[in-house]
C-alpha cells in the first residue's frame, strides 16, 4: 500500500513538471490602422511551454504593443484557470509575421484556446479559427475588422470562424459571406467547447432594437451655424440612401438611428450627430451594393469628388475650416490610394473594397463642404508661417510617444506637414497626440486617472474647441471615458491654437519665436516627455486658464 501511494506521488510529480510542447494556429488579423483602412490576413502564431512559474512572455520580434502583451497574459491565466494546471509553466508566444509591429488585443481569445490545449493536453481542431479579445473572467470581447478576418479565414481553407457577439452592422456584413460558417461566442467556455468538443455555439438572431442615446442637457457652449448646416446635409444624404434599402425592418432600424442624430443635432451636439450620419451612410450605401459591388464605379465616384474639392485661401477667419478640410481630404486620398489597385477576385472581396471606398467618399464629401464654407467665409489672408510653427510644435511633441508612429492619423499629419498643408497637419497631429495621451493614462492609472472635468474646464470659443467639447460630453454620457478624455484634450489643444492665431492677428505678429524645446529648456524631440509636456502646457493650456480666470 505504501508503495502504491509513493508511486502515485511520483507519477503526479512527474506530470506536474512536464512543461513542454507547442501548438500553432493561423489567426486572422487586420493590417492597417484606423477605420476604413484595413486588409485581412492570416498570421501564424505559436505558443510553447517551458519550465517557469506561471508567466506569459512574447518574443521580441516583431515588436508588439501593450494591448497585445496584456491580452496574452490574461489569455494564459484564463487557460490555466479552466485547465486547472500550468502554474509551474511559462507560456511563450511567437508571432511568425514579417511585420515590424503587431498590435491589438484581438488575438486574446484564440491565445486562450491555444494555451488551454497545452495545459489540458486536449487536441485543438484545425478546421476553425477565431478573433476576439479576452477578459479576466473569460468573456470574449468585441474587436474590429470581422469582415476582413472572415474573408482571410475562408481564403485559408477554414470551415468555421468564431467571433465575439456581433453588432447589427457586423452581422449584416457577415451574412453576405458564403463558403464559411460563422459563429458568435460570448465566453471562453463556449469557444472551448467548440474547438475541443465540437459543441455548436448558440445561434444569435439579428437584433434590430436601437439602444437609446444617453440623457443629455442641451449643449451650453458656442454652436457654429455653418457646422450645423453641414451636419444637416450629411443627415439628408444619409436619409436618401437609407430610403433605397429594400428590407423594411433594416430600413426602419437605420431611420431610427437617424432620428437619434436629429435629436443630438437639436441639442447642440453637432459633431456627435455628424459622426453618426457619416457611419450610417457608409453602411447603408454599402448594403445597397452587397449583391453587385461595382468597384470601378465606386473608384470613379471618389475620384470625381476629389477633383471637385475647392482650395480656399487660408485666412484668420476661416483657418479652422481649412484645417478640417485638409485633414479629411488627406484621409480620402490615402484611402483611395490604398484600395484603388486591388486583387479582389470574389464578390465578397469586391464588396469589402466598395465598403472601404465609401469611407473615402464620405471623407471627401465632408472635405468639400468644409472647403466651400472656408471659401464663403473668406477674410484677411494668413501667413502660412503661423500654421507651420504650430505644426512644428506638434511634430516635436509627438516624438515623445513610443507607439504614435502606428497611428494613421499621425501618419496623415506628418504627410500633410511634409506637403506644406500645415493647417491640416495641426489638426491631425493634435488629434493623434490627444488619443495617445489618453491611452497612456489609462495604461498607467486605469480609467480612474481620467479627470475629464479638469480638461473641459472653462469656455470654448473656437469651432473645433467647442464642437469637440460637446462631443466629449456626449461620449462621457455614453460611457466611453477614454474617448471622451481624448476628445477633450483635442478640444483644448484646438482652443489653444485658436488663441495663438487670435493673438497673432490682434498684434499683427506671428506667435513668438520660442519653440517647444526652448519653452521646456530641452532639445525636442529627444527631451523627456515630462519636460515637453510642460512646453505643451505653456504653449497651449496655460494661456487658456489665464483667459478664463480673467473672464470671471
Amino acid at each position: 500500500m505504501r508503495f502504491l501511494i509513493l508511486a502515485l506521488l511520483i507519477i503526479s510529480f512527474a506530470a506536474a513538471m512536464e512543461c513542454e510542447g507547442s501548438v500553432s494556429l493561423g489567426l486572422p488579423a487586420v493590417s492597417g490602422i484606423g477605420e476604413g483602412s484595413s486588409v485581412g490576413s492570416i498570421v501564424p502564431v505559436e505558443i510553447r511551454l517551458v519550465d517557469g512559474n506561471g508567466g506569459a512572455y512574447i518574443n521580441a520580434n516583431p515588436n508588439t504593443d501593450r494591448d497585445l502583451q496584456e491580452s496574452f497574459s490574461i489569455a494564459a491565466d484564463v487557460a490555466r484557470d479552466y485547465a486547472h494546471d500550468g502554474e509551474e509553466c511559462d507560456a511563450l508566444l511567437s508571432i511568425k509575421d514579417n511585420s515590424e509591429f503587431v498590435q491589438g488585443p484581438s488575438g486574446g481569445a484564440a491565445f486562450a484556446i491555444m494555451a488551454y490545449s497545452l495545459f489540458s493536453g486536449e487536441e485543438i481542431t484545425r478546421q476553425a479559427t477565431m478573433t476576439g479579445a479576452i477578459s479576466e473572467d473569460g468573456q470574449v470581447l468585441q474587436v474590429g475588422g470581422l469582415y476582413e478576418k472572415a474573408l482571410s479565414a475562408k481564403a485559408n481553407g477554414k470551415k468555421y470562424f468564431l467571433t465575439p457577439i456581433q453588432s447589427m452592422d457586423e452581422k449584416l456584413l457577415l451574412e453576405g459571406i458564403s463558403g464559411i460558417t460563422i459563429y458568435e461566442v460570448e465566453t471562453f467556455e463556449e469557444a472551448r467547447d467548440f474547438f475541443f468538443y465540437g459543441a455548436t455555439p448558440e445561434e444569435r438572431p439579428l437584433n434590430l432594437s436601437v439602444a437609446p442615446i444617453p440623457e443629455l442637457d442641451d449643449y451650453a457652449g458656442e454652436k457654429d451655424g455653418n457646422f450645423k448646416a453641414i451636419t444637416e446635409s450629411m443627415i439628408e444624404r444619409e436619409r436618401q440612401t437609407i430610403g433605397k434599402l429594400e428590407d423594411a425592418p433594416i430600413r426602419a432600424y437605420y431611420l431610427e438611428l437617424l432620428g437619434q442624430q436629429e435629436e443630438l443635432l437639436e441639442k447642440g451636439y453637432y459633431y456627435s450627430a455628424a459622426n453618426g450620419a457619416f457611419l450610417n451612410f457608409i453602411m447603408a450605401d454599402s448594403l445597397l451594393h452587397i449583391e453587385n459591388p461595382d468597384v470601378e464605379g465606386k473608384v470613379g465616384e471618389v475620384e470625381g469628388c476629389l477633383e471637385g474639392i475647392g482650395d480656399a485661401k487660408l485666412t484668420y477667419e476661416n483657418y479652422e475650416w481649412v484645417m478640417g478640410a485638409q485633414a479629411r481630404e488627406k484621409r480620402a486620398r490615402n484611402q483611395l490610394e490604398l484600395f484603388r489597385e486591388n486583387d479582389a477576385n470574389t464578390r465578397e472581396e469586391e464588396y469589402l473594397i466598395v465598403y472601404e471606398l465609401n469611407y473615402a467618399l464620405a471623407w471627401c464629401d465632408a472635405a468639400s463642404m468644409m472647403q466651400e464654407t472656408a471659401k464663403r467665409i473668406g477674410g484677411e489672408l494668413m501667413d502660412e508661417e503661423l500654421m507651420r510653427q504650430n505644426a512644428e510644435m506638434f511634430v516635436n511633441f509627438s516624438s515623445n510617444y513610443t507607439y504614435i508612429d502606428e497611428s494613421e492619423t499621425y501618419q496623415n499629419g506628418m504627410e500633410l506637414y511634409g506637403e506644406g498643408e500645415y493647417a491640416g497637419a495641426v489638426y491631425e497631429l493634435a488629434y493623434a497626440i490627444s488619443f495617445e495621451k489618453a491611452y497612456e493614462i489609462v495604461e498607467e492609472e486605469g480609467v480612474e486617472g481620467l479627470d475629464i472635468s479638469v480638461v473641459n474646464y472653462g469656455s470654448r470659443e473656437t469651432l473645433w474647441g467647442s464642437t469637440f467639447r460637446a462631443h466629449s460630453d456626449y461620449l462621457a454620457a455614453a460611457g466611453d471615458a477614454e474617448g471622451a478624455y481624448a476628445v477633450a484634450l483635442f478640444s483644448y489643444a484646438m482652443e489653444g491654437v485658436g488663441q495663438q492665431v487670435d493673438d497673432a492677428h490682434t498684434s499683427g505678429l506671428f506667435m513668438g519665436s520660442a519653440t517647444a524645446s526652448e519653452e521646456g529648456e530641452c532639445e525636442c524631440p529627444q527631451c523627456q516627455e515630462s519636460v515637453c509636456a510642460g512646453a505643451f502646457a505653456l504653449l497651449l493650456i496655460l494661456p487658456l486658464f489665464i483667459k478664463n480666470i480673467q473672464g470671471k
